[in-house]
C-alpha cells in the first residue's frame, strides 16, 4: 500500500526535485558496460593543435586488467565532451551515469596562461566532484628556443634538454596529476598514461563494488533516484516490504557495477535476482532499471559489434572536402549474423568468436574523425565561467581500439542470458513501468532509443518503428532545441531501418520548428540543411538529371519541399541556392506543373536571378555538400538541332589520284564477318561531311517559347567537346509558342574530331548548359561527331568582265562566287583575267587546279576556251595575301559554212572529225556530176542577200547540185551539247571556269575546296560562206576555192581573203571571191589509204559489216586541208571588231576531191615535139600536120584500172561559152579516147597522136584521164559472211590491196591548164 502511496506522489505535481534535464540521445545499450570520462578543452581554442592529443586520447578506449584474483577483466571508457551535473545525481538509479574521470587538455605560451589552464581544471572538479575518481590535466607548452649560433659555431642543446615542467609551475591549489608536452611533442607516452589512468578508475570502482557486495542485507540503506526523497518521507523503512526493497534496489546497484567492472556473468544474475525482489514488493521504477539492466547485459554478449566507432561531432570548418552525408543513402540495416544464431540453446563459442571477429575488423579500420575541438574548449570555457550546466548536445566518442589478445571467451554464454527476441520483450516491460513515472520520461526515452537500435540490429524493422513511435506521446518538458534533436535522432533511427519516407517526414518537421514562428532565434541555417537532407525521403536527389531519369515520387509534395528549401536559402541570404533550387524545381517538375503554374515559377525564378545570377557549375556548402548543377533544358524547348555544312564553295573536297592500275578486279557475293562488323560498327550519330580548320562553321536549332510571354535568350553558345572550338555568341527573342530558327555559329580551332553536345543558354538570368542527350522526348542522338581537317586556304576571284544578272543553270551552281558575261562575233577572239586572291593569313596557295565545263562537247569546248596551264604552274604558290591572274582565252568558234538541206545528205563517214551534227551533211558524189561556176574565177561579184529559204547557192543542173554546205542549226545537236554552233543565228553558251585550290596541311591530307565562275558567252552571226566551188588554176599545184560569203552583220564588214586582196561587203549582202589553194600533197594521200585500210582492217577482225570507202577518207583530207589553209579575215569597218571565218566541215563533191588533190598521174605532153609548160603558147599553121604526145605516169602506191584517156578541142568565147562542135575545124589523126585497163604503180603509158586544123583561130585542148567505175563482181565469201578461212582471206586481202582509189566511183583528171594552141594561115 505505502508503494501504491509513493507512486501517487511520484505523480502528484510540483515535485521540488530536478528532473533529468536532457536525454542522452547517443546512448546505446553497451554504454551500460563504460566508464564515463569527461574530455574537456580548457583555454584559448587552439584545435589544430590540440587535435592530435584528443584522437590518442579517445583512442584508448578499452584496457585489459587482471583483478587481485588474477582473473582478466574488460574495461571500457567513454568520452563525453559535456556532460550535465544533474545527470550525476542518477548515478544511484543507473551508475553508468555518473561521470568517474576528467580529462583536460589546453596549450600555454606562458606562466600566466598555465595558472588559467589549472583553475579551469579545479573548478571542473569541484563541478562533478561528488562522483569523481580520478583526473588528468595534459599540458602543451611553447617549443624549445631555436639553437643559438656563436660566430660561425652552433652551440647544441643541454644533455637531455629542459624539461617543460622545469620552466613552467602549476599552482600550489592544483592537486590533480598533470602531463606537460612541448607543442611539436609526437607524445609517444601518453596512450600509456592514459591507460594508466584508465587503470587507476577500474580500481577505484572495484573497491566501491567490493564495498557494496560486502554490505549485510539488513543494514544496507535505500537507494532513491533523485525526484522519489520526498515519496518516502515518513514511511516506515522497517517494514518487509521496504527491507526488500531495499535489497533489491543494493542488488540492482551491485549488478551495474559489476556490468562496468567486467563481471558480465555475475551482472546477469544480479540483474535477475532484484528484477524478482523488486517486482515482488511492486517497485515499478527499479523493476524498469533491472529489465533494461538485463538487456544491456545480454546486448554486451551479443552484440560485441555494436562498439563501433562513434565520432564527435565534428565542426563544420573541418568537414572534409567532397564528402556530404545527405549523398550517402544509409543501409537499411545491419545485418547480424549472431543475433541470427544465438538462442539459449545454441549459442555456441564460435558465435561470440565471430562476433569478436567483426568487432576487430571495425576497430582496425579507426576513423580519424573527430569532433571539434574548439567546441570542446569553447563549451569548457563557458561552463567553467558560468559554474552552471550547459544544455548543449552530449553527443560522445566512443571508439574502439582493438582487442587485446586472449579477449574472447572461453565455454558458453551464461545460461540466463537473454534470448534475442526476449531482449525486444524486456525493453518494452521496462518502458512501460519507466511511463508510471512523469519524472522518468527522460529514461524512457533513453530506452527506446536503446531498443531502436538493438532491433536495427536484430532486423527488427517493425519493432524499431514502434519503439520510436513511442517517444513521441512521451511528454518531456524540453526546448524547441531539444525537440528538434529528437526529431534528428528519430530520423536517422528510421533512415537506418530504409524507412526514407518516415525519416524524410520528421526531418523536414525537424526543419519547420526550427524556423517556426514566435521563435525569438530561428535558425535558418539548420531548417535548411534538415530540409536538404530530406530530399531521399521524397524520392528527390540533388541532381536534376537523376530525378528526370527516375521520374518516382509524389510531384505535389516534391514541388512543396523545394518552395519551402528555396525560402530558407532566400531567409539565409544565399541568392545563389536560391536561384540554384528554383531551377532545379523548373527542371525537374516543368510537367508536373500547370500553365499557370509554370509562368508563376518562371517569374518567381526571374526575380531571384536578378539578385544572383545562375550558372551551370556545382555549388559546394559550408558542411561540404555538393550541389549540382540545374540546366533550363527545356525552356527555351528545342525541336530540332541540325548540323550545317559549309557553303559549296568552301566546302572540302578529296583530291581525285588517278588509281594504279592493281590487276583484275574480282567479285565475290559472300559477306565476310569484318565487312559485316565494319557496317555494323558505324556511327549512327557521325556527320558524313567535314568542317575545316579556322572556318565559321553552323549549327541550326529550331526553338519554341512554352511561356505566355516573351522570352530573352542571350549569349546562346554551341557546346562541344574534343578539339578547340570557339563559338559565338547569339542572342534572340522568342515569341509565346511560335517556333523560331536560330543559328548558332563557331570556329574549330584545333584538327580532329569535334563532339557537338548541345548549347548553353542564358535566360531568366540562369546559364544553362542544354545538352542534346538530356533531353527527353526527342528523338536526338546524344552527340553529333564532326571531323575537323586540317585549315585550308581561302580565295576571292574577280573578273575583268562585267557580271551577268543571273548566275548559271548548269549543274553545281552553288559553287559559283562571280560571274562574267561577253559577247563575240562568230570568228572573234577575246580574253578574260580572272584575279585570285589567297585571302588566308597564313596558308599559301600551293595547289590550283583549273577546269572549265560548259553545256558545248568537250571538242567544241576546247576551241572556245584556253588556257595556258604551265603558265599558271608557275605562278604557284601564292603567298598569304597575295593574288594572281589567270587569262582565259575565248573564241567565238562557229560553223561558218552554210548547211546544205537535208535531203542531199547520203553519207554518215567521218563522224569522229566532224561531229555528229556535221557527219550527216556529207554528200555522196558518187551521184553528183561536176559543173562549173557560170563566172570567171577573177572576178568577184557582190549579189543582194536574200531571204534564207532562197537559194543563193549554184543552181541545179540536171537535177544535181554543184555546190554543197555544212552547219548545224540552231538548237541542233544533242546529249550535252552542240559539237558544232551555226554561224547564221546567235548562240548562247553557258560555262563554269571551276577552280581547285588547296594549301597547307589540308594538302597533305589530300583535301582541296572548289569554287567556280560563270560565263554567259553570247555569239553573234558575222560571215557566213553561202555557196562554194573548186575549180583548177593556172597552176598544176594548185586549185581556185570560189567562195559565196555573206555578210550578217549591221555593218559594213571589211573581209581579207588572201595576203593582198579585200573585198568591202555591205551589211545583209554578199560577194563571190576565188582564193587560190595550194592542192593537197600525194603524201598525204597515201598516207589517208594506209588509215582507212587498216580502219578496214579493224572494222572486219570485230565483225562490223559497214566499211569505210577510201572516197570518205580522201574527202575528210581534202576538207581537212582547205579549212587548215584557208583563214577568211574579216574586220567591221570603223571598229575594232575582227575575227576569222574559217572553212571547217566544208563537203567535197568527188569533182571537188579530183582538184582539190595533187593527181596521181604524171603527165609529160609535147607538141610538134616541143614540151608544153604551164601557159606556154602553141603555134602551129593551118592544114599542118602536127604531131601530140601524150604520156601517163602511176605516182601512187597502188595500180589504176579501168582508165580512159581522151583528147578534146575547143573554143572558150571567153564568156561562159565553149564550143567543142569543131568536127570541121580540127581532125585528129589517131584515136582520142584510149581504154587503159590497169596502170600499175611508177608504170607508164604513152599515147601519140597527130592533129590537123582546118581554119585559123585559137584552140584549147582538154586532156584528161578518166577512172570508169568497176563492174560489180562477186565478191568473196569471206567479205560476205563473217566466216575467216584462210583461202577467202587471202582472196579478199588482194581484192582489197588491188584496188585502186575507189573503183565504185568516178574520178576524172586532167592536164591543167589545157594546151592553147594558136592557128595561123600559111
Amino acid at each position: 500500500m505505502r508503494a501504491a502511496v509513493g507512486l501517487m506522489l511520484s505523480h502528484g505535481g510540483g515535485g521540488a526535485e530536478p528532473a533529468m534535464s536532457r536525454p542522452d540521445y547517443e546512448q546505446s545499450a553497451l554504454h551500460h558496460s563504460c566508464l564515463l570520462v569527461l574530455l574537456r578543452g580548457v583555454g584559448p581554442s587552439r584545435a589544430r593543435i590540440l587535435q592530435r592529443a584528443f584522437e590518442k586520447v579517445r583512442r584508448v578506449n578499452h584496457i585489459r586488467v587482471n583483478d587481485s584474483a588474477g582473473n582478466p577483466r574488460s574495461i571500457w571508457i567513454r568520452f563525453v565532451h559535456d556532460h550535465p551535473v544533474e545527470h550525476n545525481d542518477w548515478g544511484d538509479f543507473q551508475t553508468h551515469r555518473r561521470l568517474l574521470g576528467l580529462i583536460t587538455i589546453g596549450k600555454f605560451d606562458s606562466q600566466t596562461e598555465l595558472n588559467e589552464l589549472c583553475r579551469q581544471h579545479e573548478s571542473l572538479k569541484v563541478r562533478y566532484g561528488s562522483t569523481l575518481f580520478e583526473s588528468r590535466a595534459i599540458f602543451f607548452g611553447p617549443d624549445e628556443p631555436p639553437l643559438e649560433t656563436i660566430g660561425e659555431v652552433l652551440t647544441p642543446p643541454s644533455a637531455g634538454g629542459r624539461r617543460l615542467q622545469d620552466e613552467f609551475t602549476t599552482p600550489s591549489n592544483f592537486k590533480a596529476q598533470a602531463f606537460f608536452y612541448r607543442e611539436q611533442d609526437p607524445c609517444v607516452d601518453l596512450e600509456s598514461r592514459i591507460g594508466d589512468f584508465a587503470s587507476a578508475l577500474f580500481w577505484v570502482l572495484e573497491s566501491r563494488r567490493l564495498e557494496r557486495s560486502r554490505e549485510k542485507a539488513d543494514k544496507v540503506s535505500l537507494l532513491l533516484a533523485p525526484f522519489e526523497k520526498r515519496d518516502f518521507v515518513g514511511l516506515d523503512m522497517e517494514s518487509r516490504n521496504n527491507r526488500k526493497r531495499c535489497v533489491g534496489r543494493v542488488m540492482k546497484n551491485l549488478a551495474d557495477l559489476s556490468l562496468q567492472a567486467g563481471l558480465v556473468d555475475d551482472a546477469l544474475s544480479l540483474y535477475h535476482n532484484a528484477n524478482e525482489t523488486l517486482r515482488s514488493v511492486g517497485d515499478s521504477l527499479w523493476v524498469g532499471a533491472t529489465e533494461e539492466g538485463l538487456c544491456a547485459a545480454s546486448a554486451v554478449l551479443l552484440y560485441p559489434q555494436m562498439r563501433e566507432i562513434e565520432t564527435l561531432h565534428r565542426n563544420s570548418s573541418l568537414q572534409e572536402a567532397g564528402t556530404s552525408p545527405l549523398k550517402n543513402t544509409p543501409e537499411k540495416w545491419r545485418a547480424s549474423d549472431a543475433t541470427k544464431k544465438i538462442s539459449a540453446n545454441e549459442a555456441t563459442v564460435n558465435n561470440v568468436d565471430s562476433t569478436h571477429q567483426q568487432q576487430h575488423q571495425r576497430v582496425t579500420s579507426n576513423s580519424s574523425s573527430c569532433s571539434s575541438v574548439s567546441s570542446l574548449v569553447t563549451t569548457a570555457t563557458n561552463s567553467s565561467a558560468s559554474d552552471t550546466p550547459t544544455t548543449s548536445s552530449s553527443s560522445t566518442s566512443t571508439i574502439s581500439a582493438a582487442p587485446i589478445p586472449g579477449h574472447q571467451r572461453n565455454g558458453d554464454l551464461p545460461g540466463n542470458i537473454l534470448k534475442a527476441e526476449e531482449i525486444t520483450n524486456y525493453y518494452r516491460k521496462a518502458i512501460i513501468n519507466y511511463s508510471k513515472y512523469r519524472h522518468a520520461a527522460t529514461i524512457e526515452t533513453e530506452a527506446a532509443l536503446k531498443a531502436s537500435r538493438i532491433c536495427i540490429e536484430q532486423n527488427r524493422p517493425l519493432d524499431v518503428a514502434m519503439f520510436l513511435q513511442n517517444i513521441l506521446y512521451i511528454n518531456l518538458s524540453m526546448s524547441e532545441a531539444e525537440r528538434v534533436k529528437r526529431f534528428e535522432i528519430i530520423t536517422e533511427l528510421y533512415q537506418q531501418i530504409g524507412y526514407q519516407r518516415k525519416a524524410a517526414f520528421f526531418q523536414r518537421l525537424a526543419a519547420l520548428k526550427h524556423v517556426q514562428q514566435g521563435s525569438q532565434a530561428p535558425d535558418w541555417n539548420q531548417s535548411y540543411r534538415l530540409m536538404l537532407g530530406s530530399f531521399t525521403g521524397y524520392l528527390l536527389c540533388l541532381d536534376p538529371l537523376e530525378v528526370l531519369e527516375n521520374a518516382a515520387g509524389w510531384p505535389a509534395l516534391q514541388i512543396d519541399l523545394v518552395q519551402t528549401l528555396i525560402t530558407a536559402a532566400r531567409r539565409l541570404g544565399q541568392s545563389a541556392l536560391a536561384t540554384r533550387h528554383m531551377t532545379f524545381l523548373l527542371q525537374t517538375q516543368w510537367d508536373n506543373m500547370s500553365p499557370t503554374e509554370q509562368s508563376e515559377m518562371a517569374v518567381q525564378l526571374q526575380n531571384l536571378s536578378a539578385q544572383c545570377e545562375g550558372s551551370p557549375v556545382p555549388l559546394v556548402l559550408e558542411n561540404g555538400t555538393v550541389i549540382p548543377p540545374a540546366n533550363l533544358t527545356d525552356l527555351p524547348y528545342c525541336l530540332d538541332f541540325q548540323v550545317k555544312d559549309l557553303p559549296a564553295h568552301l566546302r572540302p573536297q578529296r583530291i581525285k589520284v588517278a588509281k594504279a592500275d592493281s590487276g583484275p578486279f574480282l567479285f565475290t557475293p559472300i559477306h565476310f564477318n569484318s565487312v559485316d562488323r565494319r557496317d555494323k560498327k558505324k556511327d549512327k550519330n557521325k556527320i558524313a561531311f567535314q568542317w575545316v580548320q579556322n572556318d565559321l562553321s553552323e549549327v541550326t536549332v529550331r526553338l519554341r517559347n512554352p511561356l505566355p510571354f516573351e522570352l530573352p535568350v542571350t549569349d546562346m553558345r554551341l557546346l562541344t567537346n574534343g578539339v578547340v572550338f570557339e563559338s559565338l555568341p547569339q542572342t534572340i527573342v522568342l515569341q509565346p509558342h511560335v517556333p523560331t530558327y536560330v543559328a548558332l555559329h563557331g570556329t574549330p580551332i584545333e584538327t580532329g574530331q569535334l563532339d557537338l553536345q548541345g548549347y548553353s543558354t542564358h535566360t531568366l538570368g540562369v546559364k544553362s548548359n542544354c545538352r542534346l542527350k538530356h533531353m527527353r522526348g526527342r528523338s536526338f542522338p546524344p552527340n553529333y561527331l564532326v571531323d575537323v581537317i586540317p585549315a585550308l586556304p581561302r580565295i576571292s576571284v574577280k573578273t575583268s568582265l562585267p557580271q551577268t544578272a543571273t548566275f548559271s543553270n548548269m549543274n553545281s551552281a552553288d559553287i559559283v562566287v562571280t560571274s562574267a558575261s561577253l559577247t563575240l562575233y562568230n570568228g572573234e577572239s577575246s580574253s578574260c583575267t580572272i584575279t585570285i586572291t589567297n585571302e588566308s593569313a597564313t596558308l599559301p596557295l600551293e595547289h590550283l587546279e583549273v577546269n572549265i565545263n560548259s553545256n558545248v562537247e568537250q571538242e567544241l569546248q576546247k576551241k572556245i576556251f584556253r588556257i595556258d596551264e604551265e603558265a599558271l604552274k608557275a605562278k604557284l604558290p601564292v603567298p598569304p595575301q597575295g593574288s594572281i591572274e589567270i587569262v582565259v582565252d575565248v573564241y567565238a568558234e562557229a560553223d561558218f559554212v552554210c548547211p546544205q538541206p537535208p535531203a542531199s545528205v547520203h553519207s554518215s563517214a567521218a563522224a569522229g572529225d566532224y561531229g555528229a551534227a556535221s557527219l550527216t551533211h556529207y554528200s555522196n558524189a558518187s551521184t553528183f556530176g561536176h559543173a562549173s561556176l557560170p563566172s570567171r574565177v577573177g572576178s568577184p561579184q557582190h549579189r543582194r542577200h536574200e531571204p534564207q529559204n532562197s537559194s543563193f547557192r549554184s543552181t541545179f543542173s540536171g537535177g544535181q547540185p554543184s555546190l554543197a554546205a555544212l552547219s548545224l542549226q540552231p538548237g541542233g545537236g544533242g546529249g550535252a551539247g552542240p559539237s558544232s554552233l551555226g554561224s547564221q543565228y546567235s548562240q548562247h553558251i553557258e560555262a563554269q571556269v571551276r577552280l581547285k585550290y588547296s594549301g597547307g596541311e589540308a594538302l597533305l591530307a589530300g583535301y582541296c575546296r572548289q569554287c567556280a565562275v560563270s560565263f554567259n558567252l553570247e555569239l553573234l552571226p558575222s560571215a557566213q560562206i553561202t555557196s562554194w566551188d573548186v575549180l583548177p588554176a593556172e597552176v598544176a599545184s594548185q586549185f581556185y576555192l570560189v567562195l559565196d560569203i555573206s555578210n550578217l552583220t549591221a555593218q559594213e564588214m571589211s573581209l581579207n581573203y588572201t595576203d593582198t586582196k579585200n573585198i568591202l561587203i555591205e551589211a545583209k549582202e554578199s560577194c563571190r571571191v576565188p582564193i587560190p589553194v595550194d592542192r593537197c600533197s600525194l603524201e598525204q594521200v597515201v598516207a589517208a589509204r594506209a588509215a582507212e585500210v587498216a580502219e578496214n582492217l579493224e572494222r572486219e577482225l570485230c565483225f562490223r559489216t559497214q566499211l569505210l570507202s577510201f572516197n570518205d577518207a580522201l574527202s575528210k583530207l581534202c576538207s581537212s586541208h582547205i579549212a587548215e589553209r584557208v583563214k577568211i579575215n574579216w574586220l567591221l569597218t570603223g571598229t575594232d571588231i575582227q575575227g576569222i571565218a574559217s572553212l571547217r566541215g566544208i563537203v567535197l563533191t568527188q569533182s571537188m576531191v579530183d582538184l582539190t588533190a595533187v593527181s596521181p598521174l604524171e603527165w609529160a605532153i609535147s607538141f610538134q615535139e616541143t614540151p608544153v609548160q604551164p601557159h606556154s603558147e602553141m603555134v602551129c599553121t593551118v592544114g599542118q600536120r602536127s604531131h601530140l604526145s601524150i604520156q601517163l605516169a602511176n605516182q601512187s602506191l597502188q595500180p589504176l584500172r579501168n582508165l580512159v584517156l581522151s583528147i578534146k578541142f575547143y573554143q572558150d568565147y571567153l564568156n561562159g561559152m565553149e564550143n567543142y562542135n569543131l568536127e570541121t575545124r580540127v581532125a585528129i589523126s589517131g584515136p582520142n579516147r584510149i581504154a587503159i585497163p590497169i596502170l600499175e604503180k611508177q608504170e607508164q603509158k604513152q599515147h601519140t597522136c597527130s592533129v590537123i586544123f582546118f581554119t585559123p583561130g585559137r584552140f584549147k585542148a582538154s586532156i584528161e584521164c578518166t577512172s570508169n567505175p568497176q563492174k560489180q563482181l562477186e565478191q568473196p565469201a569471206s567479205l560476205l559472211t563473217r566466216s575467216c578461212p584462210v583461202e577467202t582471206e587471202k582472196v579478199g586481202q588482194s581484192v582489197m590491196f588491188s584496188s585502186s582509189y575507189d573503183e565504185q566511183q568516178v574520178h576524172v583528171w586532167k592536164f591543167i591548164p589545157p594546151i592553147e594552141v594558136t592557128v595561123v594561115e600559111q
